[in-house]
């Protein structure tokens, strides 16, 4: 061993290198607990896998920085999520893509979250809206929104209350 070049010595048990023992239990073709592997293998090969669709979200927000933070959080949580910067382009979006959830802010320019909200209900009636807003405003119980969070927003908070809303529309 010189130079700093290391050589790994063999135990006085171990076999060398090149008495490989081969028995049949791991052959394929005789049938030993690979073959049952390859069996399984080549079933799922057989039929695909049907997947549960993943719920479509459009988030609605005109700050870049939040819409892309809701974007990725809800992805992370197993949500297809849409985008949209304003109102009226979250509004094409729902006649477009469909999404079975929204997520707005509440204070955009233009099309304000109410206003929105309206617009949507007239559009599909029966589609959650959750909004998303930092607005010290009080809402009454008669506008057209399933559920509130204030931001900052808590994320796990905020995954229980779409879950929850996506759970009660499929029910209905």
């Amino acid at each position: 061993m010189s130079q700093g070049v290391r050589q790994r010595r063999r135990s006085a048990h171990a076999p060398p290198a090149s008495s490989h023992r081969r028995t049949n239990r791991g052959n394929l073709a005789s049938g030993g607990p690979l073959a049952a592997v390859k069996d399984a293998t080549e079933e799922s090969h057989r039929k695909p896998r049907q997947l549960e669709p993943r719920p479509r979200i459009l988030v609605i927000e005109d700050d870049p920085y939040a819409r892309e933070a809701l974007a990725l959080l809800l992805d992370y949580y197993g949500y297809e999520v849409t985008a949209a910067s304003n109102g009226a382009d979250g509004l094409a979006l729902v006649t477009e893509s469909g999404p079975d959830l929204v997520v707005t802010d509440w204070r955009m320019p233009g099309l304000s979250g109410l206003a929105l909200c309206i617009a949507l209900r007239e559009r599909r009636d029966t589609m959650p809206i959750v909004v998303v807003t930092s607005a010290e405003e009080v809402f009454s119980h008669d506008q057209p929104v399933n559920a509130r969070l204030r931001k900052p927003i808590d994320p796990p908070l905020l995954n229980r209350v779409i879950s929850d809303e996506l759970r009660t529309q499929r029910r209905s």
